[in-house]
């Protein structure tokens, strides 16, 4: 028979906001403590926890329970919420985080949050065939802290962890992490350096590997697993609200803003034409120019756009900098960069560069030059300089990329691995080459600057993955 401490908790209302909650092993609905509540309340969503087979009674019902039991009861349940056409977001604590992450990585979902997974065991969990203990004793008596046994009073879970706890993990970590590079939506893991049971490194582990465009995390030091029974418990409901509020997870706060930012230096003959294809586009919001020191009449040409905000710095710093600036500069959550010195360029082309990534189709879009050596060698051609992306990317490339003209090059190093890859395509406007604008001495110097500076942006990726 079912304790009615751990009945499924399912909170309903009319809107078609949902929180889809996931226990952790030998737990409880009640694993989550307040959350559902505090949920539920705060954001007007529906909130379902169900009790997992084999809980909720006494843990000798786990005896044949598998994972693929677990697997098959909660795909069956999301699956009926993903039906009624609601905006669902993924949570779970303990091995329910492991397995909220899986679900992510297959069924569209709007963000998954995870609160101390054990995707990486600590000793003697980790210990290889202490799962044959088994043969020698099933349950195994759980200790727990003073202030935890006095937080736990009117939830449910099971005094004793099962043996097989450690099977089930183990294969839902191993299947997690298949899944990891498919996880592209918003993700927050919490996890405790001290946890007893979890590593601290599967934050590591996890966040290093999913795809995601907003990453959030947080580390804690408390020796209790489950942290919703710690003295850190507030710390967790403020956390999830704010990981939701401040990226409007369930859309429908604001829109996408973009932002274009045209790095510029002593381009006053060519960025007038820039400049007025861009004015015309209607999927730019804001349009910023970043002048990195000209000494031609770069300024007076751009201050003939009403509309079109204008930055100079006092010297010239290198495009990177300037790139940097103008992102400071804007509250757009998608940025599309663009050089001032385009040939041919076109309002489609800004277009079709932008909306792959505001549809979500990319982190990332590259808009590739009919130049004759970007359409010869594709190398040069993806360091492209019209380029849109999520706020967040930038946000997160390491500052090593964030100079002169390593940027690019590590901005697709960095998107190829951490945010899903990017997407290209091949359009007809082209750059003159620097021995053209600054003559043949100056522009070899400053063509073999730039490659340089690609190149030791190259080496950084090459000896990153060694």
């Amino acid at each position: 028979m079912i304790d009615e401490k751990a009945e499924t908790i399912e909170l309903k209302t009319d809107s078609d906001r949902e929180f889809f909650l996931i226990h952790g092993y030998t737990g409880s609905p009640t694993d989550f403590n307040k959350l559902p509540y505090y949920l539920h309340k705060e954001f007007d969503a529906n909130v379902k926890v169900i009790l997992l087979k084999g809980h909720g009674t006494k843990v000798e019902d786990l005896d044949n329970v598998t994972y693929e039991d677990l697997k098959n009861q909660l795909i069956v349940e999301l699956k009926k919420d993903i039906q009624k056409g609601r905006k669902i977001i993924l949570g779970g604590v303990s091995w329910g985080a492991i397995f909220a992450s899986i679900l992510a990585s297959e069924y569209p979902v709007k963000a998954v949050f995870n609160i101390c997974p054990p995707y990486v065991l600590k000793f003697p969990f980790n210990i290889k065939g202490i799962g044959h203990l088994k043969n020698y004793k099933k349950y195994w008596k759980k200790t727990r802290k003073p202030e935890e046994k006095q937080k736990r009073i009117g939830s449910f879970s099971y005094d004793y962890m099962h043996i097989n706890a450690l099977k089930i993990v183990k294969k839902t970590s191993a299947e997690l992490k298949k899944r990891l590079i498919k996880i592209k939506c918003p993700i927050l893991t919490i996890q405790s350096a001290v946890d007893p049971i979890g590593h601290h490194k599967s934050l590591e582990k996890i966040h290093n590997n999913v795809k995601s465009y907003i990453k959030k995390e947080k580390m804690l030091t408390t020796k209790i697993h489950n942290l919703f029974f710690s003295e850190n418990e507030d710390i967790i409901y403020t956390e999830v609200q704010n990981f939701i509020k401040d990226n409007d997870l369930f859309g429908e706060q604001k829109k996408d803003k973009v932002a274009a930012i045209i790095p510029s230096y002593n381009e006053a003959k060519r960025i007038g034409d820039v400049l007025n294809v861009l004015s015309k586009t209607s999927i730019i919001d804001e349009i910023i120019v970043v002048d990195d020191g000209s000494t031609d009449g770069t300024e007076k040409v751009v201050k003939k756009f009403k509309k079109i905000r204008y930055l100079k710095n006092k010297n010239n710093l290198g495009k990177a900098c300037s790139m940097k600036r103008g992102v400071d500069s804007t509250d757009a959550n998608i940025i599309f960069f663009c050089d001032a010195d385009l040939i041919g360029f076109k309002p489609e082309m800004v277009n079709g560069i932008i909306e792959p990534v505001k549809k979500g189709q990319f982190n990332m879009f590259i808009g590739l030059r009919g130049n004759f050596m970007q359409k010869t060698i594709n190398l040069f051609a993806i360091n492209s300089g019209e380029r849109a992306l999520r706020r967040v990317v930038w946000e997160e490339l390491p500052e090593f990329f964030k100079y002169k003209y390593r940027v690019e090059a590590g901005l697709n190093y960095y998107v190829k691995n951490y945010f899903g890859g990017f997407g290209y395509k091949t359009f007809k406007y082209s750059q003159p080459i620097k021995e053209n604008k600054y003559g043949f001495v100056k522009g070899t110097i400053l063509r073999w600057g730039m490659n340089l500076d690609i190149f030791v942006a190259y080496l950084r990726e090459i000896f990153g993955r060694l």
